[in-house]
């Protein structure tokens, strides 16, 4: 049987012989090997010394049945046709390895009310905790037995976001300040509050440059996905906009792709600008300006913050707003002279 620090049952090295060499206690020993952060930084690297001469080797199910956890996280994205959330994966990813920890994904497909069934579920499979993506219906979550922290704007809840109004801005001023004057925004409705907030940020950044958005160039698609977003694009761009904003990445791609199809260069004759700043961007045939709402250290915050709440259960850590910037590419150079 495995002892109560989580030892191997296999032969060989166990969690007492560990401690021994390292001079510590099983209990520091088995803390200093989780990445308890209470557990100092000397301590753990002497007893993963200790691990590593003897070749030991943790058994996961043991230590989660003496501490009675799973040392695994929950995390439910928006949708995982956007490379967004591959992104934020990542960061999430970095952040919980760290700790011994990993996460199950589950996606909710671009529909929120799949939320309400996928939640229950992680909490039947007993993650230590819940990261959620643009929660913006409470209804029956906050009354989950496990820590929540979501990821975008979210009252009422500990969250890691970007300020995505402040966002909107840096688009509709930088396509203003490149000579671009009718400007075009292309989302995909109310359905999530980063859209709204954009749209707002957008707004008052051509409002404040002096700059209408006239009711035929604010478009929204049925979708944030690149098909609906390129149905919309062809529609939108037939009444001649100079530059358009798109809400992401994908659906910026999807308007590139428009303009090529209806015989219009990028940047002469239509400027383009997303957001998210996914490694596509940077692609040399696409070239996007996008804003980047730095997606994988919101995603290491995000980690960090459910881990806290975790361990310290009784703690209510303070929302993260990150501020975008802006990453400049050949598409939003200016219009055709």
């Amino acid at each position: 049987m495995p002892s109560s620090h989580g030892e191997d049952a296999a032969p060989g090295a166990r969690l007492r012989d560990v401690a021994a060499l390292a001079k510590v206690s099983t209990s520091t020993a088995s803390r200093a090997l989780s990445g308890d952060p209470r557990i100092s930084v000397t301590t753990r690297r002497r007893v993963e010394r200790a691990a590593t001469r003897l070749a030991y080797r943790a058994n996961p199910m043991a230590r989660g049945l003496s501490m009675r956890r799973s040392f695994t996280v929950g995390l439910i994205v928006g949708d995982l046709a956007n490379p967004f959330f591959a992104q934020l994966a990542r960061g999430v990813d970095e952040a919980l390895n760290a700790f011994g920890y990993t996460y199950l994904l589950a996606d909710m497909d671009g529909d929120p009310a799949r939320l309400q069934l996928l939640a229950p579920r992680m909490v039947d499979r007993h993650v230590d905790g819940l990261l959620v993506t643009f929660l913006d219906d409470l209804s029956g979550l906050e009354a989950l037995p496990v820590p929540l922290v979501a990821v975008g704007r979210c009252p009422g809840i500990p969250s890691v976001s970007s300020d995505n109004v402040a966002g909107g801005r840096l688009a509709a001023e930088h396509l203003v300040e490149a000579g671009y004057r009718r400007i075009a925004v292309l989302h995909s409705g109310p359905q999530w509050a980063p859209v709204v907030d954009r749209r707002l940020g957008f707004r008052q950044g051509l409002d404040g440059a002096g700059v209408g958005l006239p009711a035929e160039l604010d478009r929204a698609a049925p979708s944030p996905g690149y098909n609906d977003a390129f149905a919309a694009a062809l529609d939108l761009l037939r009444a001649r906009p100079d530059a358009v904003f798109a809400i992401n990445d994908l659906m910026a791609a999807a308007v590139v792709a428009a303009a090529v199809e209806l015989g219009l260069s990028v940047p002469g004759d239509v400027g383009v600008v997303g957001y998210n700043d996914t490694p596509m961007a940077g692609w040399r045939t696409l070239s996007l300006t996008s804003v980047d709402q730095r997606t994988v250290e919101m995603g290491r915050a995000a980690g960090s913050m459910i881990l806290r709440r975790i361990e310290h259960p009784d703690e209510d850590p303070a929302s993260l707003i990150l501020e975008p910037r802006l990453v400049v590419r050949d598409s939003s150079a200016g219009p055709r002279r």
